[in-house]
């Protein structure tokens, strides 16, 4: 009797080692998937981030320009782009009025 109960619960106990290897090789591929996903991502960003340092790039080149046209401005008309600015609004509320 003591005999039969032993291999019964041997039997229970293979079954249960038997779900938890499946699910152990589940969790694996879950993990190489993620793995995988991470991989990618990781990829993704370094694109990314050169994407943005080159646009970084280009709207300092963009600000460089457009500082040095309002110098050219202002050297050649002699008075500084906010003046300028302010002289123009002055005139368009004086129109307005």
């Amino acid at each position: 009797m003591r005999v039969k109960k032993v291999k019964s619960d041997n039997k229970s106990l293979m079954k249960k080692i038997e779900a938890d290897q499946t699910e152990i090789d589940i969790l694996k591929v879950r993990v190489e998937e993620l793995e995988e996903e991470k991989a990618r991502r990781d990829e993704q960003n370094k694109n990314f981030e050169m994407k943005n340092k080159e646009l970084e790039a280009a709207k300092a080149l963009k600000e460089h320009e457009l500082y040095m046209m309002n110098k050219v401005l202002e050297n050649m008309l002699g008075k500084s782009v906010e003046q300028l600015f302010e002289e123009i609004a002055v005139e368009e509320i004086r129109m307005k009025r």
